[in-house]
């Protein structure tokens, strides 16, 4: 004869639902039952495990055959049996996760679930006020990294503009900042080649046996930078 118990639904997520199976007692409110058989190795077989409280029954878990042997799982189901009403009340103590299931389950026993759907839904808006004030830090955090950064290539841009030298990558940076397009070819000499610039020069490495590299297009990226940023 098969027995009605309620499980997770394997088409829709965090949903509850009744199934129906042939049970095998393992133990005292303790049962299986042959979930998923594998077409190749019955040790690969997945064994549902479902306990008894009071005349409702649940699914407890799920595990291959093989593994079965490594858990007790009638000392684990009887032990989580004699737990299930002070699990729920730590856990909800503890401001942890309480499963749809457990709240399912109270509601078959006919017993008060209202606590464990409050405790939900509070434990919910406060996660969900915890998620937006870690956005709205962040995003500050973001705002004021990228303000910074704004003010230290300010302050680039007038040593370059004085004739100073600054870094490839500060000069690519200010290019970017003001919209002047670095061509793909000169922007792989800048990053392969080029390690500084000023207004009338620019500082190079080149590698043993190669020959220098052609900086027409580096002199012109900086000749309209030049001309952006002392634009009146």
């Amino acid at each position: 004869m098969k027995t009605k118990f309620l499980r997770y639904s394997i088409h829709k997520q965090n949903q509850v639902v009744w199934h129906h199976a042939e049970l095998e007692k393992v133990g005292e409110g303790v049962y299986s039952y042959l979930k998923s058989k594998d077409p190749y190795r019955e040790e690969d077989d997945l064994i549902a495990i479902v306990l008894q409280l009071d005349n409702i029954f649940f699914e407890y878990g799920t595990y291959m055959r093989r593994h079965l042997v490594k858990h007790d799982v009638v000392a684990a189901g009887s032990q989580f049996l004699a737990n299930f009403h002070r699990t729920i009340k730590q856990t909800m103590q503890q401001g942890q996760h309480l499963q749809i299931f457990f709240v399912r389950i109270y509601q078959e026993l006919g017993l008060d679930a209202n606590p464990l759907i409050r405790y939900r839904e509070e434990r919910r808006l406060r996660l969900q006020q915890q998620d937006e004030e870690k956005r709205r830090f962040t995003e500050q955090k973001q705002r004021q990294a990228r303000e910074q950064e704004h003010e230290r290539l300010k302050n680039v841009g007038k040593e370059f503009t004085a004739g100073q030298f600054i870094s490839c990558v500060d000069f690519i940076s200010l290019c970017q900042q003001h919209d002047i397009p670095i061509p793909p070819r000169t922007h792989g000499t800048l990053l392969r080649a080029v390690r500084q610039l000023s207004l009338n020069q620019i500082n190079y490495s080149r590698m043993k046996g190669k020959r220098s590299p052609k900086l027409d297009g580096c002199f012109l990226l900086v000749k309209s930078l030049r001309a952006k940023l002392t634009a009146k």
